[in-house]
């Protein structure tokens, strides 16, 4: 069962939790732009601890906001950037593929907008839905030896019928975080005082 964690982007006070070991889980972090930015830092805070494997399902990794991470935490940027380790998928069977030959190791994985390429209209919903299920396996072989953070955004209005690719990922995973931006949380304060 997932356990579901709420918070807002404005305040990643969980970001600290993601840097800690996570033993066999797959966490998920649900939020609008799969929380890039939060991602990058946490990316950067694994790289200065040790390797990192990220695979990058939405051409998202950018390396200046992980660097900019690394300097606040160590003079040893070079050796920390070299840590990280970096494969992309520009479709949803690149990335089935990728997370099948990505060989279990020690290594933290961060899997960087995992259903951006499944939310490509010209891939029919039946089609993506078999290679979603043909993925969740090997997140979880992923996670059984070593931390595993996945990110996700929820599917454009354009594609609202894939909402079910999402849901079936958050059924997957062991913890998920959904982040949501304060403006959305401050209008629903609003409307839950003044009904």
């Amino acid at each position: 069962m997932t356990d579901l964690y709420h918070s807002t982007l404005s305040n990643p006070g969980w970001l600290p939790e993601l840097s800690r070991p996570l033993g066999n889980q797959v966490l998920l972090v649900v939020a609008p732009h799969a929380a890039n930015t939060l991602m990058l830092e946490l990316a950067g805070r694994l790289a200065k601890e040790g390797t990192l494997r990220v695979l990058d399902g939405g051409n998202r990794f950018n390396v200046y906001p992980v660097a900019k991470a690394l300097r606040r935490l160590t003079p040893k940027l070079d050796d920390a950037l070299q840590r990280i380790t970096l494969s992309r998928a520009f479709t949803c069977f690149q990335l089935q593929a990728l997370l099948q030959e990505t060989p279990s190791n020690k290594s933290p994985t961060l899997v960087l907008d995992l259903l951006s390429t499944f939310y490509d209209e010209s891939v029919n919903l039946a089609e993506c839905r078999r290679l979603l299920a043909a993925c969740l396996p090997h997140l979880r072989r992923l996670a059984h030896t070593a931390p595993l953070v996945v990110s996700v955004k929820p599917p454009p209005p354009i594609a609202a019928a894939r909402q079910i690719l999402l849901d079936t990922v958050q059924q997957a995973a062991d913890q998920c975080w959904v982040l949501e931006p304060v403006t959305e949380i401050k209008r629903q304060m609003e409307l839950d005082m003044f009904p």
